[in-house]
């Protein structure tokens, strides 16, 4: 716990304006999601002024959770593949979206914003492509619940830049009155960094990265991270797209983050490099 809490310390200093603490899933297996001391985080942390301190979940049982936690920001996941999001909660889709409409007024009731989030959004291991009549039906519920913000997720990792680009554009022409989108890549197959950039060509404006390049999925064995939080921030420095994060607190962050997990499913080339540097060798 005191890890946690220093580690969000951390986060802050290197300059991260909106971190995701964890997860509200009551109920859920703790084998599977491990996420059980969240509300005790969100209870003893430090909030730092400017940061947004938001937590994912699922069903209202979750945001009442989170409610009762003093979470402020909201991450409501949803999955495009039906048997992906039956795997994780045992509902359909359709299930699914319907407690959309008690977690939306549980929010604006208590002041909470809102980010809908769409897991598998582009190809999944089970279903193949995700149609995006089936995207288009998700958001217009996220949106009849107060979300203002979207987030399409490539959470097997298997989307490629053409895709990512196609269906942002496709999603921002069909629904013009979302405030901001945002790209949740996971790097299993090496196309992180490729379909960042497409989803910034697109005009998304917000991407999630871990540090140190940890993550993964409940369902998935052996799931890779996501994107290493170093690694974007140096893609983005070097085409001038001002982040305000600094890159040796950032790096001192991920570090933390390899120990406490051990190296375990740690990918980040930036904390390669420092390894390096810190042994005394030459990088070129």
């Amino acid at each position: 716990m005191e890890d946690k809490l220093q580690l969000l310390e951390k986060i802050a200093d290197a300059g991260i304006r909106e971190i995701e603490v964890g997860s509200f899933v009551p109920g859920a297996d703790e084998n599977q999601w491990r996420m059980g001391s969240t509300p005790e985080v969100f209870r003893r942390m430090k909030r730092r002024p400017g940061v947004v301190y938001r937590a994912l979940l699922q069903t209202p049982a979750g945001a009442r959770q989170a409610i009762d936690s003093g979470c402020g920001k909201f991450k409501i996941n949803i999955s495009g593949s039906e048997k992906h999001y039956w795997l994780m909660t045992g509902q359909s889709i359709a299930d699914g979206v319907k407690g959309f409409v008690e977690i939306g007024k549980m929010a604006a009731d208590n002041g909470v914003a809102l980010l809908g989030s769409i897991s598998l959004a582009f190809l999944s291991p089970y279903d193949g492509q995700v149609p995006l009549e089936r995207l288009s039906m998700i958001i217009e519920n996220f949106l009849a619940c107060g979300a203002q913000e979207i987030s399409l997720n490539d959470t097997a990792g298997m989307a490629t830049p053409a895709m990512v680009y196609d269906y942002f554009c496709q999603m921002q022409q069909r629904f013009p009155q979302v405030k901001a989108w945002a790209f949740h890549p996971h790097n299993t197959r090496g196309m992180g960094l490729a379909n960042t950039l497409a989803a910034l060509q697109a005009g998304v404006a917000k991407v999630d990265a871990s540090l140190a390049g940890i993550g993964g999925c409940s369902v998935f064995k052996n799931a890779s991270g996501n994107i290493s939080t170093e690694d974007l921030v140096y893609l983005l420095d070097g085409m001038g797209i001002e982040t305000g994060v600094q890159m040796p607190a950032l790096l001192e962050a991920g570090q933390m983050v390899e120990k406490l997990v051990k190296g375990h499913g740690c990918d980040s080339y930036l904390q390669r490099l420092e390894k390096i540097k810190n042994s005394g060798q030459q990088v070129e």
